[in-house]
């Protein structure tokens, strides 16, 4: 019964900002933001809580896939798995220069933090539903997963130069 809760409250929650990007047909602010945003440039896209000790945040997003909960696209890094598509949601690029670039983006925020000496997440952070999320340093190849933690695939606006 806790998971079917938990993956009714995950489902409920893709499924209101599924609404809220097909309602309000994405419009854009100045900066380009989609409607939908959740704080400080963050976009929750899917959450779920883990019920198992086994494998990978990634093993868990297949099992979710292969039951049609979920669907996401990406590619291999030097850092792991790197999230493409969520949900049939990509990356949006608003400026790109030589030098620059601002858009959306996916990462990864989670509650795993520090486990066995190995840090999983940095000190970036928000609350959603009385969750604190860190972003993940790792790609959803490298992050465990860990029963009854909490993992969010985040739709973020970022901006950079060099």
């Amino acid at each position: 019964m806790k998971k079917l809760t938990k993956l009714f409250a995950a489902i409920i929650a893709v499924c209101t900002l599924a609404l809220c990007f097909a309602f309000a047909g994405c419009a854009d602010d100045d900066r380009g933001e989609p409607n939908g945003q959740i704080g400080n440039g963050h976009v929750i896209v899917y959450a779920f809580t883990a019920d198992t000790d086994d494998g990978s945040m990634l093993d868990y997003m297949n099992t979710l896939k292969t039951a049609g909960d979920l669907t996401f696209e990406g590619s291999d890094s030097d850092y792991g798995f790197y999230i493409t598509s969520v949900l049939g949601i990509g990356r949006k690029v608003v400026t790109s220069t030589a030098n620059s670039y601002s858009g959306w983006d996916w990462a990864v925020y989670t509650t795993v933090t520090t486990i066995d000496g190995v840090t999983y997440s940095g000190t970036e952070n928000f609350e959603y539903c009385g969750i604190t999320f860190y972003k993940a340093s790792y790609g959803v190849s490298g992050i465990p997963c860990v029963k009854d933690a909490s993992y969010a695939l985040v739709y973020e606006f970022s901006s950079m130069s060099w």
